[in-house]
């Protein structure tokens, strides 16, 4: 990721550790576009891409649609690791949607 990503509900930066994304604060639609680029762009040569939310205390279902759409476009052994609280309750809006059986986006509670 060339940079962070900064505005009064979000902070989005590199994770240290892995391929991936570290976000704080609350995901709107509006953060649809800086979320698929940060993504798309740690997922080039990269088999696991984190998207950590730990710190994410809302995440609107237009995020979660890029989320689907990028998983979709990966092919296996790639994949998105999404770790987040269950209060998001990200594992049950998935299932609302018949997203949950996509096979290279993997839930982790955290």
């Amino acid at each position: 990721m060339r940079g962070y990503f900064a505005d009064d509900l979000l902070l989005m930066m590199p994770s240290g550790t892995c391929a991936g994304v570290r976000l704080f604060g609350e995901v709107v639609s509006a953060h649809r576009a800086p979320l698929a680029v940060a993504l798309t762009e740690q997922s080039k040569g990269s088999e696991e891409i984190t998207l950590d939310l730990t710190g994410v205390r809302y995440f609107a279902n237009s995020a979660l649609e890029i989320l689907v759409a990028l998983s979709r476009h990966l092919r296996p052994p790639q994949r998105l690791v999404v770790r987040a609280a269950p209060a998001l309750g990200l594992r049950e809006r998935l299932a609302a949607q018949g997203w949950d059986g996509i096979a290279t986006l993997r839930l982790i509670d955290a």
